[in-house]
């Protein structure tokens, strides 16, 4: 069990509401937490007029807000506000303190391209599916493309095809894949593919083209489900009901269907 902290900031009357994790904070302590332990998320969403107000308002420390404006005003770097407010806080040790520390100085390192992939994946983790597409998309447009390595662009296609395959979008999760293993050549990226296509029906059109993928057995493909999805029921699930529907044929039956429909109405009123 942790120990216990004191709070040494009152607890606002109103909340700040930190859009990126859909949370609500009270006190200092709360957002210490929440920036702690969403270190990757932070960007300069964070900082703005409603932040610093609610500081100098809500938790009414009217000299650290004004600190952290003119801290962020002058460097425009989020992480050096952060390190500044879990310094003031008091909410940490000396210990606890360095090692935040530590671990700010590592994400100052990172480019805006391998942090915005760190929230991506936060969000895949999580299973905020359409948070983590948005993510991966925004990644994939030409301009960052450019500035990406053909690995890390793998990387983010196969995360994409995850997302994907765990929204039964199917074909759109093959495509990705397939992008992933001409970016990449992972195994992964390859069963995952295999995977995926073995969802894919006759009337699903994806472009899949893999070149020199080897086929070896969908059991193979199987053996790595838990890449694609943590659910296999759902799939199992959605098979079956893909298997009837390919075998009832609705489309090739459609107009005896309805002519049946047209008959059996008629006898009914006649």
């Amino acid at each position: 069990m942790g120990a216990l902290k004191l709070c040494t900031y009152k607890k606002a009357e109103y909340p700040l509401y930190l859009e990126m994790l859909s949370l609500h904070v009270y006190t200092m302590e709360e957002l210490c937490y929440a920036m702690e332990s969403s270190l990757f998320l932070l960007d300069e969403s964070w900082m703005g007029t409603e932040f610093f107000q609610w500081i100098a308002e809500g938790v009414g420390n009217v000299e650290l807000a004004g600190q952290l404006r003119r801290l962020y005003q002058r460097h425009r770097d989020v992480y050096e506000c952060a390190a500044f407010l879990f310094s003031a806080s008091g909410f940490y040790s000396r210990q606890e303190q360095k090692e935040l520390e530590r671990i700010i100085e590592k994400m100052k390192g990172k480019n805006s391209m391998e942090r915005r992939k760190m929230k991506a994946d936060y969000y895949l983790a999580k299973k905020r599916y359409r948070y983590a597409a948005c993510g991966y998309l925004e990644l994939l447009q030409p301009e960052f493309l450019q500035q990406m390595t053909e690995e890390l662009q793998g990387h983010i296609m196969h995360n994409l095809g995850v997302v994907y395959a765990r929204l039964f979008l199917f074909p759109e999760a093959a495509r990705m894949f397939s992008m992933a293993y001409q970016k990449s050549h992972t195994e992964s990226s390859r069963l995952c593919y295999l995977y995926a296509m073995n969802y894919i029906t006759e009337d699903d059109s994806a472009d899949t083209r893999v070149p020199e993928l080897q086929f070896k057995t969908m059991k193979e493909a199987y053996a790595h489900f838990s890449d694609v999805s943590d659910q296999e029921e759902y799939y199992t699930e959605r098979k079956k009901v893909a298997t009837a529907s390919h075998a009832f044929n609705w489309k090739g039956r459609e107009a005896e269907i309805r002519h049946r429909w047209i008959s059996e109405y008629e006898q009914m009123y006649s």
